[in-house]
């Protein structure tokens, strides 16, 4: 690092336990790599995700982010999908995680469109079994660039540290989880039934699976490559949900969808 770096990095160590810790760590970030928005945040147990700082250039990056991200869209949030599917802590690139439409998906369309962040790179630091913390960086409209590989490179070198400072100040997060949440198996089983009570609908578990991929922003190939089946598989998977539920779009799906999530979200 170079010396500005190293200053920066040492206010950032004098301020961990103390309110102005955020703004430090985000000017050190921004010694290290050009960035147009930061946000962090703390997922406990199965709860909804807890801001712990935001900063945008873009007004727009963090407009809907009370309204729609976190009253339980967040659940289809590439970054989260990759953090309960069991993901170590490290820095994780948007392009890497999200499935192939990711730009048809309903989470993209109803959401992350609207925020106009270009990119993101994103710490994932695991505090407990049941916590963890994300850091995501973003370049939206206020730039209009992404992410180059010279600073991925510099954010992947600078990760051991981030993953330290966070885990050193948020720990207190872990004391006051007590443990105890749904695993994300528990988690789905309850989503599902609770489908079921409110629609009358049963699904198989391959229905379900499905289900689940298609408003992620998955297509037939990329799910059938992650179910281990043949394209023409999925296609009767999606068929047998339509005639389920008794709709026609992946819209209506969503729509059937999200007011569920949304409540087992706000637990």
């Amino acid at each position: 690092m170079s010396h500005p770096q190293e200053q920066q990095l040492a206010s950032v160590i004098s301020a961990l336990m103390t309110p102005v810790f955020e703004r430090q760590l985000v000017a050190w970030f921004e010694s290290c790599i050009p960035i147009d928005n930061v946000t962090i945040l703390a997922y406990v147990g199965d709860g909804r995700p807890k801001c712990l700082f935001a900063h945008s250039k873009e007004k727009s990056v963090h407009a809907s982010f009370d309204s729609a991200y976190c009253t339980g869209i967040y659940l289809l949030d590439p970054f989260f999908v990759v953090d309960r599917a069991g993901a170590c802590s490290g820095l994780y690139r948007l392009e890497d995680i999200v499935p192939d439409c990711f730009s048809l998906s309903d989470y993209y369309l109803k959401y992350y469109r609207d925020t106009n962040i270009l990119d993101e790179m994103t710490y994932l630091v695991r505090i407990s079994a049941d916590v963890s913390i994300h850091i995501c960086l973003g370049r939206d409209t206020s730039s209009g660039r992404k992410f180059v590989t010279a600073e991925w490179e510099n954010a992947l070198k600078i990760q051991p540290v981030v993953a330290a400072l966070a885990a050193r100040h948020w720990s207190d997060l872990a004391v006051v989880q007590d443990g105890g949440g749904r695993d994300g198996e528990d988690a789905m089983t309850e989503f599902w039934d609770q489908f079921r009570k409110t629609y009358g609908v049963v699904l198989t578990a391959r229905q379900s699976q499905t289900a689940l991929l298609i408003v992620r922003g998955h297509s037939s190939s990329s799910i059938a490559r992650l179910m281990g089946v043949s394209v023409q598989t999925v296609k009767v998977f999606r068929k047998q949900i339509h005639m389920r539920c008794s709709i026609s779009s992946q819209a209506e799906l969503f729509a059937m969808m999200m007011p569920i999530l949304v409540k087992l979200g706000g637990r």
